[in-house]
């Protein structure tokens, strides 16, 4: 999957998937446990719209710096 997920978030923590596993996209639900990937922890201390990184490729993860149109 090559474009970001864009999604508001309230406040407060929140946990990226890195590992590709989860059934929550793009939050993390528990699935890496056992691989070599953990979630990004994100706090937030107001409610914003976000695009979160899916291809892998941003250099600022989790959020998506646009990478994904070189791989398109």
């Amino acid at each position: 999957m090559n474009s970001p997920a864009v999604v508001t978030l309230p406040a407060g923590t929140h946990y990226i998937c890195r590992c590709g596993r989860t059934g929550n996209s793009p939050f993390c639900d528990g699935s890496h446990k056992g691989s070599e990937k953990s979630p990004v922890r994100v706090e937030l201390s107001e409610s914003k719209e976000v695009a979160v990184c899916r291809c892998t490729g941003s250099a600022n993860q989790p959020f998506c710096d646009g990478s994904h149109k070189q791989h398109s």
